[in-house]
């Protein structure tokens, strides 16, 4: 049975509109876009954006750029009208910003919107209020030069795009995330954004872009980033890379610019992850801030409705002249660490009766050997100690016990580059990576002080201060109490700064400002503000990376005999809370087969 067709008509204006904004406006963040790529083409040099409830109440844009005349004000109202483009020509090569017409009228479509705006040339300004598409009013009015648009009750006639909407406090980072974005790439504007009545972001104007980081997160950061040039056939690239020493636990820090305009693109990811996974370890990713610089014709900024995706005509090129300049980059700043030389005493080897093999023990075993044995650890033949397997408990529903890995016979032999602990069973080498096994152990730690009485606090003899970003400072309100329960003292001082004074007892060893600013990242970019305990158990994960021996670090040899028996009291040992492995084991029969013993 076919379905009847019914006939084609026009559908009516309002509903029209409606579909273009959804196209345009995704959130309260697109309106503060659009508004402020408008003002930016207006050639502003001061823009100030309030918010209210994550922009939802409320979104004002005030500029001091050229204005509009009565004329152009409302013909900005209708749909396809632009000063930016008058050919196909035009379209294909656009430089400007805010380029699409039917952006400010489907704002109107879908809030309360007021424009008060006026030119230089002319004593007062005029006003315009329009409801859901429909012109209220039109009035003169006194104003500065410049444009102040308003936008109220965004959705108010569309509840199914109203109703999901995020909470305030993440829709309120998507505006955090443009503002700054646009700061980054037009540090000779003054950027304000005031949200709730509260200062969120105020960005001075700057010479170059590495104030502006200064300005937008902080002298700890900047200091932390190495800036590149670089001119190649089709594209200029500025580069703006983190010390191989400065990553973080998401790509949150990792920006892409083409033209000035924030983008997104996997092609652009790609390429960066290729210069940089030699030299970054596995679970960080490096800081990167990338302006590009190419000829409009050979890109397609229109993929997206947003303009936030692009396509690039040359591909292949695009991405092989950008992880050049990165490599190279890279190499002229002597990006590329090395892991530095054990400072352990070289093991002695001691050679068997068997004429063709030598035994290697590590100073280890000869530590353990001169001391007094406590109950968990065995002497064996040899000094080497045999770390007890602790008892596999069998539930009583279990009719057979499999234990995850045979820890009898343990024995300790050698550390290699102070990173990895090498240790032999009866038929396996086992290698240990040190690091991810105390950050197993810690975490485990601090996931049971949780749950009895909380995590307990080690004072700072001298209080730190942590200077945050803009999108961690708008949270740092709401998450002092949930930090204050995992073992950290957090106190507003003043700005986006911080004080420090206690932080969990296992943090001893533990690089305490980065730790925060990494949590204070992982709070401010969680989708799960809402979700306490996954919020938490996201603090202690990172807490407990922090307050871990380092890869590169030396352990004593009783640090490392302690290390591996707690590690084998956890359940299971064998996956950090990241998901890393934090075993390797090799059989001895593949040893043999590889030596061709058999």
């Amino acid at each position: 049975m076919q379905r009847e067709m019914g006939k084609i008509r026009l559908l009516p204006e309002n509903i029209a509109n409606k579909i273009a904004a959804g196209e345009v406006v995704e959130r309260p963040a697109s309106v503060v876009k659009e508004l402020v790529e408008n003002a930016l083409d207006a050639e502003s040099s001061d823009i100030a954006v309030e918010a209210r409830i994550g922009g939802k109440d409320l979104i004002r844009v005030i500029d001091n750029g050229i204005g509009m005349s009565r004329e152009d004000a409302m013909l900005a109202l209708e749909r396809h009208a632009t000063s930016k483009i008058q050919s196909m020509q035009d379209l294909e090569t656009i430089t400007t910003m805010g380029f699409r017409g039917e952006a400010l009228p489907s704002i109107a479509s879908i809030s309360h919107l007021e424009l008060i705006t006026r030119t230089r040339d002319v004593m007062e300004g005029t006003k315009i209020k329009i409801e859901g598409g429909t012109i209220k009013d039109v009035e003169q009015a006194g104003c500065p030069v410049g444009t102040r648009i308003s936008v109220a009750n965004l959705f108010f006639n569309v509840p199914a795009r109203r109703k999901f909407l995020k909470t305030t406090s993440t829709e309120l980072n998507h505006i955090i995330k443009y503002i700054t974005w646009a700061g980054l790439v037009h540090p000779q504007v003054a950027f304000k954004l005031v949200h709730n009545g509260k200062i969120v972001i105020e960005a001075r104007r700057c010479d170059t872009i590495i104030d502006r980081i200064h300005t937008l997160y902080g002298k700890d950061f900047a200091g932390n980033i190495l800036k590149s040039d670089w001119d190649f056939e089709t594209i200029k690239l500025r580069l703006f890379i983190g010390k191989p020493e400065f990553t973080k636990a998401n790509r949150e820090y990792q920006l892409f610019f083409l033209n000035r305009r924030p983008i997104r693109s996997k092609l652009l990811g790609a390429a960066l992850g290729k210069a940089f996974q030699p030299v970054i370890p596995k679970g960080r990713y490096p800081v990167a801030i990338l302006f590009i610089e190419m000829d409009p014709s050979e890109v397609d900024v229109n993929v997206h409705p947003a303009k936030t995706e692009v396509r690039f005509r040359d591909e292949r090129g695009v991405f092989n002249q950008v992880s050049h300049g990165l490599l190279m980059a890279m190499r002229q700043q002597e990006y590329i660490p090395e892991i530095p030389a054990p400072t352990a005493e070289t093991p002695s080897p001691t050679v068997s009766n068997h004429p063709r093999r030598a035994k290697v023990e590590s100073s280890v075993m000869d530590y353990l050997s001169r001391q007094e044995r406590k109950p968990e650890f065995v002497p064996r033949p040899g000094g080497s100690p045999r770390i007890a397997a602790p008892p596999v408990r069998q539930r009583p529903t279990e009719s057979i016990a499999l234990p995850l890995m045979d820890f009898e016979n343990i024995q300790i032999k050698t550390r290699l580059f102070n990173t990895y602990i090498v240790a032999e069973t009866a038929n396996e080498v086992l290698f240990i990576d040190q690091h991810i096994a105390e950050e197993r152990v810690i975490y485990k730690k601090l996931r049971k002080q949780m749950q009895e009485q909380g995590v307990p606090s080690q004072g700072l003899l001298l209080p730190i201060t942590v200077e945050l970003s803009p999108a961690q400072a708008a949270v740092i309100d709401s998450t002092v109490d949930i930090l204050a329960n995992m073992g950290f003292s957090l106190e507003p001082f003043g700005g986006k700064t911080i004080i420090v004074r206690a932080v969990p007892a296992v943090m001893g060893r533990g690089d305490v400002k980065q730790a925060i600013v990494e949590i204070m990242d992982q709070i401010a970019a969680s989708p799960d503000k809402h979700d306490r305990l996954k919020l938490q158990d996201e603090v202690l994960i990172t807490t407990a990376c922090h307050s871990s021996v380092k890869a590169g670090e030396t352990l004593s040899d009783a640090e490392t005999a302690n290390l591996l028996k707690e590690l084998f009291n956890t359940h299971p040992p064998f996956v950090c809370p990241h998901g890393r492995p934090i075993i390797i084991r090799m059989n001895r029969a593949e040893l043999e087969e590889k030596f061709q013993r058999k």
